[in-house]
């Protein structure tokens, strides 16, 4: 870790990088002080569980092979994200204030306000909320170019990105407004997730079959396990930062167990294994069918309500239910977006095979 240990001690390269960080935050702060439930707002759009709650649902229930893309886009963002962050180890600026504070006394370091949503306990580099939110609507802006627009003309396609940019500069500003990353985690979440969406979009998802499901659930479980046994043989713990958010974290109530990269693993796994399903269902009910606007928008309502719904579903659980839990909710998400609310609204048009 780079926080300083004792009085005297050369701050290495990542403690001016941290040092810089908050005082851009503490500038931030200030500039935004009046606006605390906006940035809040703005954090809350960048959320990686609404990539699906909604903008998984909207996607794909206007385009399916959209929406499809736009799924895998958010479990592998999220996941890789998840890797990525237990490797560089990174710290959140709310705890490394109040550490460097604890050991070194000649520095002089701003202190930062805390929020409701400040106290994430994942390790910080790169940021999720930046990676998930910059992969997702970069295939939702692209999709809406290659669909959506009956002409793409310079102007349209110009709104499209302006949008995006404006959007995803939003999220990271409110990201450092709350004091849970350093700016240069949202710079690295946002370019990574950019560019994982640029290689995902030329894979064909549209097509695979519960198989594929099957094997890509069981790869990221593989390589969740096999990055935390390393972490460990290395003599690291890999759970080091939920220690640094309880111990920071200005008030208990504050932590919350769904912002662990455990959970993040178990809402990519099931929901790729809830899609299979849904998709294996589908196809044997041969409910590729063609739809108008009116029913697309019934489809868009119910699925929004589904998600909602069952994510506002909360039990007090033990550790383990409780991943338990999230896995049957997320799964049971996507079998209800995929086949059982377009079973509802399109079952007039669906032949059975017999």
């Amino acid at each position: 870790m780079t926080i300083l240990e004792m009085d005297g001690v050369e701050p290495g390269i990542m403690d001016y990088v941290h040092l810089q960080g908050v005082q851009i935050i503490h500038q931030i702060q200030h500039t935004f002080r009046h606006h605390v439930d906006l940035m809040q707002m703005l954090t809350r759009v960048g959320d990686p569980r609404y990539a699906f709650l909604i903008y998984f649902p909207l996607a794909y229930c206007f385009h399916r092979s959209s929406g499809t893309r736009v799924l895998w886009i958010a479990c592998l963002s999220e996941w890789l994200n998840g890797i990525l962050k237990w490797i560089l180890h990174g710290e959140r600026p709310y705890w490394w204030v109040k550490e460097v504070k604890l050991h070194d006394h000649v520095l002089s370091i701003p202190s930062l306000e805390q929020y409701s949503l400040t106290c994430e306990t994942g390790p910080g580099s790169p940021s999720g909320h930046a990676m998930v939110t910059s992969a997702v609507l970069y295939s939702i802006g692209t999709s809406f170019i290659k669909h959506g627009l009956k002409q793409t003309r310079p102007l349209e396609r110009a709104l499209v990105w302006i949008s995006f940019v404006v959007v995803l500069v939003a999220v990271n500003v409110s990201r450092l407004f709350i004091a849970t990353h350093f700016p240069h985690q949202v710079v690295a979440g946002s370019l990574t997730g950019i560019l994982l969406a640029e290689v995902v979009k030329h894979e064909h998802t549209s097509n695979l079959t519960i198989k594929h499901y099957v094997f890509w659930g069981l790869f990221l479980t593989t390589g969740v396990f096999l990055t935390y046994y390393a972490i460990s043989v290395l003599g690291l713990d890999p759970l080091w930062s939920l220690t640094y958010a309880k111990k920071w974290c200005a008030n208990s109530d504050w932590v919350h167990p769904d912002t662990t990269p455990f959970f993040a693993f178990v809402r990519d796994v099931s929901s790729l294994m809830g899609f299979g399903v849904g998709i294996l269902l589908q196809n044997r009910k041969k409910m590729a069918v063609e739809v108008g606007m009116g029913q697309k928008l019934i489809h868009v309502i119910l699925s929004l309500i589904w998600t909602l719904s069952i994510e506002n579903l909360k039990f007090s659980t033990s550790t383990l239910l409780f991943y338990a839990v999230g896995f049957f909710k997320f799964s049971i998400m996507m079998i209800g977006v995929v086949y059982v609310i377009p079973w509802i609204v399109f079952k007039n048009k669906i032949k059975e095979k017999y």
